[in-house]
């Protein structure tokens, strides 16, 4: 999920607020929040980029989000929920603001304009997992993948990330991946050029 809409979050913050944050910096690969031990902090992603990670017990890790400057996670945490199954990875170096808990509150107590956005974000979250749930169950695989495609790119139509991460961002294996890709490609619908994908429309 790509922040546009709430990436001035962190403009909401008072300075003052900023500067009492902790700070977190993570290295290309590193895991950020582990899967085994729920979120203490409520984290903003003041710089890179992370993704988030389901880690079911009988089945491979699947991406389920990927976070950028704006963005945020530990919400739920806050307010008691425990996730025991996701992680957060950079994917390239990154650089966040870490709330602990009464720091948090404080915000949503008295920032209007903080408090909303994260509710905001939190329910265009719930729609697209909701139109995710459809579209995969209603869809072939190839327009799955091409929507997923057309909804991680840059300006240019260029995908941004990996085949890896894109298969992993469908839940399918790198030999489905290709076939799928080289489907969409006699389609006219992308270009594959040493691995990178552009959308061709």
């Amino acid at each position: 999920m790509i922040s546009q809409e709430h990436g001035s979050l962190i403009e909401m913050i008072p300075p003052a607020a900023r500067e009492a944050a902790g700070r977190l910096f993570a290295d290309p690969g590193e895991t950020i929040l582990r899967a085994d031990a729920p979120a203490s902090h409520f984290y903003l992603l003041e710089a890179g980029s992370a993704k988030l990670v389901c880690e079911p017990i009988d089945s491979p890790p699947l991406i389920i989000d990927i976070y950028h400057a704006g963005d945020f996670f530990g919400e739920m945490e806050m307010v008691g929920l425990e996730i025991k199954d996701r992680s957060v990875v950079a994917l390239t170096a990154c650089e966040l603001l870490c709330f602990t808990r009464d720091q948090f509150f404080h915000l949503w107590d008295q920032e209007r304009a903080f408090s909303r956005t994260i509710l905001a974000v939190h329910c265009r979250r719930l729609l697209a997992a909701g139109d995710d749930k459809v579209y995969t169950d209603g869809t072939l695989l190839s327009q799955r993948v091409l929507r997923v495609i057309q909804g991680h790119t840059s300006p240019g139509g260029w995908f941004l990330y990996t085949k890896q991460i894109l298969a992993e961002l469908t839940g399918i294996s790198m030999r489905s991946l290709n076939r799928t890709l080289k489907a969409l490609q006699l389609d006219g619908l992308i270009d594959v050029q040493a691995g990178a994908i552009r959308l061709k429309y």
